[in-house]
């Protein structure tokens, strides 16, 4: 989003607060702001179209390398502007798979991750588990893929 600054800035906190990437256009003489969140950048008009679009462009790489989940110890995952609550077993399983953001976590792993809160833990209670947090994880644009023979990999739903 376009922010005239400093003329919007209720405009910029509602952004902030929602998570929603923002461009401020600093007006005439005024001070730039300090932008310290990754959701965030500024520059000053008048500005060329080249240059703007330079501009959100390196703005989208940023978050895009920023995007990784984040999950507190009260089960809050967080990604990107969402965030859902899940389970105590569906936090130790998530922990391994953010951990490894991207990349396969293999079967094995998580089933002694299971073990550690479920005894006796089966084939069938590990899929069970990852069904029901593919569920949960759809509504903030994360998946959990199958890599058939070997694991999981928790990435977004728009791909790597």
């Amino acid at each position: 989003m376009f922010i005239r600054w400093p003329a919007q800035t209720d405009l910029r906190n509602r952004c902030r607060r929602n998570g929603v990437p923002r461009l401020l256009v600093v007006e005439g003489g005024a001070r730039p702001p300090v932008c310290n969140d990754p959701f965030e950048d500024w520059v000053r008009a008048p500005i060329s179209r080249q240059d703007l679009e330079a501009r959100v462009r390196a703005l989208q790489n940023r978050l895009d390398d920023q995007q990784v989940p984040t999950l507190d110890s009260a089960g809050t995952l967080c990604f990107g502007p969402h965030s859902i609550t899940i389970s105590n077993v569906q936090t130790d399983l998530m922990e391994l798979l953010i951990e490894h953001f991207g990349e396969v976590v293999y079967r094995n792993e998580l089933t002694q991750r299971l073990a550690e809160r479920v005894q006796r833990p089966t084939r069938n209670s590990l899929d069970l588990h990852i069904m029901r947090l593919r569920r949960r994880l759809s509504p903030i644009n994360l998946a959990i893929r199958t890599a058939w023979g070997r694991g999981y990999l928790l990435e977004s739903e728009d791909g790597p």
